[in-house]
């Protein structure tokens, strides 16, 4: 579970992760059910109350890192923070985007799970900071997509916009603005990463710099 000093990972459809900074927050919370695991492992494991947690990240407004929102929310009392340009996703101004197919599907999830929007309390910008994390604005995945990065620890969390898989980093499937994304992605080219926590999958641990160069090189 602790996928580096102090952060400790929830895999599942997406991965969510509890991190203990200058204080304890969460980014991104999965799927509808996904709090019940979380807060499970922090009372009992880490002997931590709910309350503990007092900011939730989100990376950007996708249905599966969202989907324990309004629960995490309710229980732990925390703030939630996102970027400006997804805020009115998660507070239901805006419809979620997504596939002909994923649309009614994230429809019949919030039926089931009762789900509802959350008013952001924290708008993040780029170069805004979340302990000793700093905000680096990502659009391309989505508007307001964002990626977490610690000079300290050399620890980046970049939500959607990078996956790992056979020991290859690549872009995501989904694109909601292609145009842009080279763009933001170069914005990593430069910082000193050890550790990257993605999304969806495993983290990237070993050659980092190495995989991400070649990744960059290649868009």
């Amino acid at each position: 579970m602790e996928v580096s000093k102090g952060i400790y990972g929830f895999s599942g459809v997406s991965n969510c992760y509890l991190v203990f900074n200058r204080e304890i927050f969460l980014v991104d919370t999965g799927m509808p059910g996904k709090s019940n695991e979380v807060l499970k492992f922090l009372v009992n494991n880490l002997k931590h109350d709910p309350e503990d947690i007092k900011t939730i990240v989100i990376t950007h407004h996708h249905y599966d890192h969202i989907g324990s929102l309004d629960k995490l929310k309710k229980i732990s009392k925390a703030r939630v923070a996102v970027h400006s340009a997804d805020a009115d996703y998660l507070s239901g101004v805006k419809s979620q985007t997504g596939s002909a197919f994923m649309k009614p599907l994230v429809s019949l999830m919030k039926l089931l799970y009762r789900t509802r929007p959350v008013k952001p309390d924290i708008i993040l910008e780029d170069g805004d900071r979340i302990g000793d994390y700093g905000v680096i604005h990502t659009p391309g995945h989505t508007p307001g997509s964002i990626c977490l990065y610690n000079h300290d620890n050399g620890v980046i969390f970049v939500g959607d916009n990078l996956k790992y898989s056979k020991g290859k980093i690549e872009k995501p499937g989904i694109m909601h603005e292609p145009e842009k994304y080279r763009e933001s992605m170069k914005k990593l080219e430069n910082l000193d990463i050890e550790v990257i926590l993605t999304g969806h999958g495993p983290p990237v641990t070993s050659d980092v710099k190495k995989k991400l160069m070649e990744f960059l090189d290649d868009l």
